[in-house]
């Protein structure tokens, strides 16, 4: 065990269940399963993160009343005797990885929608779920369940338990955070009801209480529950003070709760400038939430918790995991995403491999890809999660082959790694003096610093691996062909795309105002993608007046939605100009030219004019080796790239092809 985690890496208690460490695998949807079974995909999936060296692995959110519970088309359910043989495979291969297995019970209530539950959405009264950046998307009206609906759910998630026990689980989590049922009924905003289920704080955990009653009716007191809880909800819409949450952590202590997992939640269509995105979370940032519930506990009832709690969010960086365990914050910590981007996190820490662990980025394209896009979970790190069956083999080489990769960014170093893990002779070289592509760039501007974690990783890697580097050296076509090597991989990029703008010579390209070349007071950014928004947003935290000119309706289309949100909410309390349906004609010495959407004209004052209409693929280089006979790849931008989950799986997958 690795000496300097000994509180982490140490034994605990969930009820009668004991983990062999205090890491809990959070609960986090895929979308995987086949109509709501578990398949193939969905058990490698978890044994991957239970052999990863997770104390305790929660199940992702499973339905108990399909189809008007479901979330997505994808999500598990347990509503059905004819679930439990999946769920019994899921549990034993937890088991067999050495963790400890819950299953994530819910139902969502106001939350679904009826493109995936063909009828209009329940909830605990007839008010419709606000948009929220954070929770999810807002939703049509739902209609007020009557008392008897209640307690026919109430009875299924019972049942639901004792499936979830007669599969082999240890034990089931309430899900009571987001836009779920369970946090619905807790929320005095979206639960408005006049009778026993509504009004009062004890009320309004009714639901809970009869369901957790039932469950122990069925199940016994050896079987472990955990509820997961949203202590607090902010913005004008949010329906749980902090006292609230006091009240629920101590009633669900008092009723005998074998955890509370800890969380926060809000409701909000706009975000402020100090709204930060995922790819700027701090370390363990909720754990101060469970220090709260365990000051309030103490302060209502003159007695210290005794419910243990697990805190965590982005609680990746071990160091900050053991000091709020240390602390004595929380009992246990959670892992969400970080777990997603590298399944064997916790055997990394224990071995002292720290370095090794691939950071998570924060991009939120495993829950966009979801909510926004009706796919399966994908992630910018991990090129195997929920592509296929979530098959982690990396098979060895059968022929040794020289491979030789052109261009060092994500989608190159991807390549070059996994074809050397498979025993393959790998050279890598970039024409700069340094690994990284434009994520060199695209970890400037502001709460974009998770991304710069990244390349430390990348350079990691690739020593460890054994490519051979060779940096601030451009290769040719015949310096290439008198290489000899067996395999090219062209990962060349991008080059600036170029507008028949009269007077584009005078504008600067983003890139070089992201590598701190110099500009005017008055600027204009001339496309309104993530590049352009992001790069407007430095500009204006400098104090520079900023106009977005962008010729699509949208903003930072290609960025995902709860992030998007963020950046243009910040662009609007920095001041900054957004104008969109609006193509650039002209620019000359002071003013940029723009037609607008209705015919007219508009002229923009502009020291600078700074360039973000899009980078055109680079392939150059692959298109003039493509009739020379030799095994040729082309990835990442150079092959149409766009987002970083696309490069990684073009360099996983043609790192395995070689």
């Amino acid at each position: 065990m690795n000496p300097n985690y000994p509180h982490l890496l140490s034994p605990t208690k969930i009820g009668g269940v004991t983990l062999r460490n205090r890491v809990v695998m959070a609960a986090m949807g895929m979308s995987q399963s086949d109509n709501g079974f578990v398949n193939q995909a969905v058990l490698n999936h978890y044994a991957a993160r239970a052999e990863g060296g997770v104390g305790a692995v929660v199940v992702e959110v499973t339905c108990v009343d399909a189809p008007l519970g479901l979330n997505t088309k994808g999500m598990l359910v347990i509503d059905d005797d004819k679930y439990i043989p999946g769920m019994r495979q899921l549990a034993d291969v937890i088991h067999a990885g050495g963790a400890k297995a819950f299953l994530q019970i819910s139902h969502t209530g106001r939350g679904a929608r009826r493109a995936i539950i063909g009828q209009q959405p329940v909830g605990p009264s007839a008010v419709p779920m606000p948009y929220s950046f954070m929770m999810g998307l807002g939703n049509e009206t739902p209609r007020a369940l009557t008392v008897e609906e209640i307690h026919e759910i109430e009875e299924k998630y019972a049942q639901a338990a004792l499936r979830a026990k007669k599969a082999g689980f240890d034990g089931v989590e309430l899900h009571s955070v987001g836009y779920y049922l369970g946090q619905q009924f807790l929320s005095s905003t979206a639960n408005v009801r006049t009778d026993e289920y509504g009004g009062s704080r004890e009320n309004r955990m009714r639901f809970h209480l009869n369901i957790l009653r039932r469950i122990r009716a069925l199940c016994g007191d050896d079987f472990a529950v955990i509820v997961k809880i949203s202590v607090i909800e902010m913005g004008k819409d949010g329906g749980i003070s902090l006292a609230d949450g006091v009240y629920f952590c101590k009633r669900f202590q008092q009723e005998g709760v074998d955890a509370l997992e800890i969380l926060a939640g809000k409701w909000s269509s706009e975000a402020g400038k100090n709204e930060k995105p995922e790819s700027a979370y701090p370390d363990c940032m909720a754990v101060a939430l469970c220090s709260l519930m365990k000051a309030g506990i103490f302060l209502t009832t003159g007695k210290k918790a005794t419910v243990p709690l697990i805190g965590g969010g982005r609680a990746q960086n071990p160091a900050a995991a053991e000091k709020a365990l240390k602390k004595g914050q929380c009992e246990m910590i959670f892992i969400g995403h970080a777990l997603l981007v590298q399944p064997d996190l916790v055997n990394l820490i224990e071995q002292d491999r720290e370095d090794e662990i691939r950071p998570c980025i924060g991009c939120g394209h495993c829950i966009d890809h979801q909510l926004q896009h009706g796919g399966k979970a994908i992630c910018s790190g991990n090129a195997v999660l929920a592509r296929g069956e979530n098959d982690y083999t990396i098979p060895p080489a059968l022929t040794k082959k020289r491979v030789a990769v052109i261009g060092g960014g994500v989608a190159g170093v991807e390549a070059a790694r996994i074809a050397a893990k498979r025993g393959h002779e790998v050279d890598l070289y970039e024409k700069e003096n340094e690994i990284g592509g434009q994520m060199n760039v695209a970890c400037v501007p502001p709460f974009k610093q998770h991304l710069g974690l990244l390349k430390p990783w990348l350079e990691r890697q690739l020593a460890l691996t054994g490519v051979q580097v060779h940096l601030g050296e451009e290769v040719t076509r015949e310096k290439l062909l008198a290489l000899r090597p067996d395999v090219i991989v062209c990962a060349t990029g991008v080059n600036p795309a170029k507008l028949p703008i009269p007077g584009i010579e005078r504008a600067k390209h983003a890139k070089q105002v992201l590598n701190g070349e110099a500009t005017g007071k008055n600027v204009v950014v001339v496309g309104g993608g993530s590049v352009g928004c992001e790069t407007a947003e430095l500009l204006a935290s400098q104090g520079k007046r900023v106009t977005v000119v962008e010729m699509q309706e949208d903003l930072a289309a290609n960025t995902g939605k709860t992030a998007q949100t963020i950046l243009l909410g910040h662009l609007k309390s920095r001041g900054v100009r957004l104008m969109t349906g609006c193509r650039v004609e002209q620019i000359d010495e002071a003013n940029v030219i723009c037609r607008q959407k209705d015919g007219g004209t508009i002229t923009l004052p502009s020291d600078t004019v700074v360039l973000a209409v899009g980078d055109v693929p680079n392939d150059s280089l692959y298109q003039s080796l493509k009739d020379d006979g030799i095994e040729l790849y082309n990835i990442g931008d150079a092959n149409g790239g766009g987002i970083i989950p696309n490069a990684v799986y073009e360099g996983y997958t043609v790192g395995c092809r070689i």
